[in-house]
């Protein structure tokens, strides 16, 4: 898919992640697990946008590919800490 000369497909592969992780809340998996899907989802974005070129990037590339990278990688591995929080919470009551 290509809109307005942009590549799609590295935002769609994260994207996809994160509808995955809501699904799985959705469908009764537990919020710790679906969270943590998103979150790296959102690792797999920073992986991506250092490996892909700027001009493959797509709507991935907003910033610098560093800013990207460091903010994608930031959001997620709060993401799946604040996940496997959640599940260290619930083991300790």
């Amino acid at each position: 898919m290509n809109v307005s000369g942009k590549p799609w497909g590295p935002y769609l592969l994260v994207a996809a992640g994160a509808v995955a992780g809501l699904g799985m809340i959705a469908y009764g998996f537990a919020v710790w697990v679906g969270g943590a899907v998103i979150g790296f989802a959102l690792i797999a974005g920073a992986a991506l946008r250092l490996i892909v070129p700027d001009g493959r990037a797509g709507l991935l590339g907003v910033r610098t590919r560093r800013v990207d990278a460091i903010v994608f990688l930031v959001l997620g591995s709060a993401l799946v800490a604040g996940s496997l929080n959640l599940l260290l919470r619930m083991h300790s009551t």
